[in-house]
């Protein structure tokens, strides 16, 4: 299945659907039902999961059929980014199914599959509601048990969640085990470097008791001290947000480059000029790191395109910032992001689309979780993916942002 591309007009039909709660049914479903209920739209108002960016949608769409230009962003969510980010690091397929990184034929949603092929395992289930079972799904990839057992207790129907997990996410869900074993017991933070040269660094916080008197009566009182701990959950869920930050600033920086520095740059790169290694300011320094951190890493960050001069280009593979240079818009626009929620205006938002699935397509070819987890365990390891083609379906998704 190929991507599919809608004109401006289109993405404000979509966004109107999205924002009165249509956003998990097709597209082709979502412009039908705008269609179908156009005449009635400002009727549906009092009943729009999101009223107030519906009736905005709305305006947008009215004025442009006025012709009047309008400043109105569409908005775009990625379908369960986190899933999405672990699916890709991994290899998972079935994961990456799940969540729409590859195309199944239809907009999946990872939450519902997983609860109602719970359902196909035990009727207990009916005790639990799918909200209720997404707040364990979201908490459970990122290593937590606490929320689990309040949700399903202890016993059948909590061995069944964890089974499910297993099943529709392998991959994805031995990565929490791996997380959990490589906690260090000694640290007293956990650090690693993002290839776009951001520096994460961890603190462990351990909770600490502390014995005093008032009035002659004595008191526990408990505050948080950075010392290290034997055992913590916390990598997991911390790994997958510093590259879910990463996604964010990328998009932003790809979608909204310079043009005329770009536009300079790839003449330089094609001009079969000579090309230096300079290494005497701060620029030509970064240049060398984000090199370094793609060569480890094996993703190229957009960011080094701003520190590129003739002076340094000799430190660089000319071929592969061509290719970063390619892969940009066109034209350069802007991105406001609220996490994994984009927004843009409507006649870009086939080009957001189309970056977001790069961004999943370049972290499935990536080593990136291999580096961070050879950062964190001071020693070189080797990471093998589930599925070594996965990255070679990811750019003609349709639904990783819906």
């Amino acid at each position: 299945m190929t991507m599919q591309f809608f004109t401006g007009i289109q993405y404000l039909k979509i966004d109107v659907a999205n924002n009165y709660g249509l956003d998990k049914i097709t597209w082709d479903q979502r412009l039908k039902w705008f269609d179908d209920n156009e005449h009635l739209l400002m009727s549906l108002l009092p009943t729009a999961k999101e009223p107030a960016l519906y009736y905005a949608g709305i305006k947008a769409y009215s004025d442009v059929l006025a012709g009047k230009p309008i400043g109105y962003m569409v908005s775009l969510d990625a379908t369960s980014s986190g899933i999405q980010i672990l699916a890709a690091l991994t290899g998972d397929r079935n994961a990456s199914i799940i969540s729409n990184v590859v195309d199944s034929g239809d907009r999946q949603d990872a939450y519902n599959l997983i609860y109602e092929y719970m359902l196909q395992q035990t009727n207990e289930l009916a005790k639990v509601s799918r909200d209720e079972c997404k707040q364990a799904i979201m908490t459970a990839y990122y290593s937590s048990t606490a929320m689990p057992k309040q949700i399903f207790g202890e016993g059948k129907l909590l061995d069944t969640f964890y089974d499910t997990l297993r099943k529709l996410s392998p991959a994805a869900w031995e990565l929490n085990d791996t997380m959990l074993a490589m906690w260090n017991p000694d640290a007293y933070s956990h650090d690693w470097v993002l290839p776009d040269n951001f520096h994460v660094q961890i603190n462990v916080m351990d909770q600490v008791k502390q014995s005093v008197n008032f009035l002659n009566k004595p008191y526990d009182v408990f505050y948080k001290a950075n010392r290290p701990m034997e055992s913590g959950r916390s990598l997991g869920a911390n790994t997958v947000h510093s590259i879910d930050g990463m996604v964010v600033r990328e998009i932003t920086a790809r979608c909204g480059y310079n043009a005329k520095k770009i536009a300079e740059l790839n003449e330089l790169v094609l001009s079969g000029l000579p090309m230096g290694t300079q290494l005497s300011t701060k620029a030509d320094k970064l240049v060398v790191k984000l090199w370094e951190n793609y060569k480890r890493s094996g993703y190229l960050s957009v960011r080094i395109l701003d520190y590129l001069v003739q002076a340094n280009l000799g430190h660089v593979n000319l071929y592969d910032i061509s290719k970063l240079i390619q892969s940009l818009p066109n034209k350069p626009f802007t991105v406001v992001s609220v996490h994994d929620c984009f927004r843009c205006l409507p006649h870009y938002a086939n080009d957001l689309r189309m970056q977001y699935n790069n961004q999943l397509h370049l972290i499935a070819k990536s080593n990136i979780l291999q580096d961070i987890m050879s950062q964190l365990l001071n020693k070189n390891v080797k990471i093998n993916k589930l599925d070594p083609t996965l990255a070679n379906d990811i750019l003609g998704a349709n639904y990783a942002l819906s």
